[in-house]
């Protein structure tokens, strides 16, 4: 979908401001009407700066946030790509064909996983903790989207990142004698307290941006959860501090940068954050994490709800049942910030007993639908997807529950493989397999 542009002009005379307002966005005349609203050249670090010269004028126009593209208006209904899906010729051609054939129109691609950045990118340290691995070439791919009108969403894995910790131990959640921790399944993970792990993470965010993403989507933005957790250190930790203020405002921040850059925001949390009161002790706590981001993604696989939850015997098989009352609650719950919408994850693949398939698929959409909710991401790890689960054809009908109000360029105020629950234990940590 392409953007609306910021610029019109009536006559030649209101040239110079023209060209002024231009400069001022970065933008070359010739792109006014198809710039994504990303503005600036990336420093040492990797945040935008300003730019310097403008053209002169003798009324100057002064320069405002870049404006947001604009989303679909019947909703993103986006897959889920790796960074390899993306940068593999042919499986990307086949995906974007998926999304022209039916009523999808968006991707989420992977831009940061377990701390691989996989495209090229100028950050100091990116390059010194060798986390690129070149999957693919971020101008190609973007100039495809956009031909296609093909909604691009970054996703960027934040706290789970093993290249970065390699190169700076010192960046880590460690144990308590002080080593590098890992948790149960051999990941490691950053310190939520450490203001240079939020500017790394951020500064990837507005490279994206500035190579033609238009949403940022954090996911893994919590605290570790498994193993012996209880004894982890994290240096420069206050004292008394609870780990949900901690990623309410990593968050804040980062919606601050990526809203001046004129980006949506987007963050992952687990189906259950909706269902418990407290923050399971990771930080993500509702309330909390709904206050900055654009967008609220839920993954709400009902393959991660244990036995008996929500009343049921086996939610792995009954998918609308199951959607229709993990977000049920969570719309009850946004009045703690209503210009937050929901976009919630929901399961394209098969675990444990139960086989998902076009039935499957199309009863978690219709819960969705039912709750008036038409914005939808799934999840297939392989990015293998069932294409008689989606409609023929686009649906371009508006649905304004879709769109959430503006957000200001500065705040107001202030889902890769992770362990599944076994059968019958207790999900209080649900996210993507």
């Amino acid at each position: 979908m392409k953007p609306n542009s910021p610029f019109r002009t009536t006559s030649m005379l209101l040239l110079p401001a023209l060209l002024v307002t231009l400069a001022q966005s970065g933008c070359h005349p010739k792109d006014a009407a198809t710039t994504s609203g990303t503005t600036g050249s990336p420093t040492s670090s990797g945040v935008t700066a300003t730019p310097g010269t403008q053209a002169k004028s003798s009324t100057p126009v002064p320069a405002g946030p870049p404006q947001k593209a604009i989303l679909p208006p019947e909703g993103v209904r986006a897959i889920y790509l790796t960074g390899w899906s993306a940068g593999t010729t042919k499986r990307f051609a086949q995906l974007i064909d998926l999304v022209d054939r039916t009523e999808l129109n968006a991707m989420v691609i992977d831009v940061k996983d377990d701390g691989e950045v996989y495209y090229d990118m100028d950050i100091p340290l990116v390059i010194e903790s060798k986390a690129l691995n070149h999957a693919f070439k971020v101008e190609p791919v973007i100039a495809k989207l956009n031909e296609h009108h093909i909604f691009p969403i970054a996703r960027i894995a934040c706290m789970r990142d093993k290249p970065l910790i390699l190169a700076h131990p010192e960046l880590a959640v460690h144990d308590a004698n002080g080593k590098v921790w890992r948790d149960r399944s051999g990941h490691y993970w950053l310190n939520p307290y450490s203001k240079k792990v939020w500017d790394y993470n951020v500064a990837i965010a507005l490279d994206a941006l500035k190579h033609g993403f238009k949403e940022i989507q954090f996911d893994y933005v919590r605290f570790p959860s498994e193993g012996k957790v209880n004894s982890l250190r994290y240096e420069g930790k206050p004292v008394g501090s609870k780990r949900e203020d901690q990623i309410a405002a990593f968050l804040k921040y980062a919606a601050e940068k990526i809203h001046a850059q004129g980006g949506w925001f987007s963050a992952d949390v687990f189906g259950l954050t909706s269902r418990v009161k407290n923050d399971e002790g990771i930080g993500q706590q509702f309330e909390k994490v709904v206050q900055d981001v654009d967008y609220l993604c839920p993954m709400v696989y009902p393959s991660h709800y244990a036995y008996g939850e929500y009343g049921m015997k086996d939610p792995n098989k009954e998918p609308y049942k199951t959607i229709t009352l993990s977000i049920g609650d969570a719309q009850k719950r946004l009045v703690a910030n209503p210009k937050c919408r929901l976009r919630p994850w929901i399961q394209d693949f098969n675990l444990r007993h139960v086989r998902y398939g076009p039935a499957e698929v199309k009863a978690e959409i219709k819960a969705l639908h039912d709750l008036n909710i038409y914005d939808y991401l799934i999840w297939n790890a392989g990015n293998r997807y069932t294409e008689a689960a989606l409609r023929k054809g686009k649906d371009t009908a508006p649905h304004p529950q879709s769109v959430p109000v503006a957000a200001p360029a500065k705040a107001e105020t202030a889902p890769p493989a992770e362990t599944v629950p076994a059968p019958g234990a207790k999900t209080t940590h649900t996210s993507k397999p």
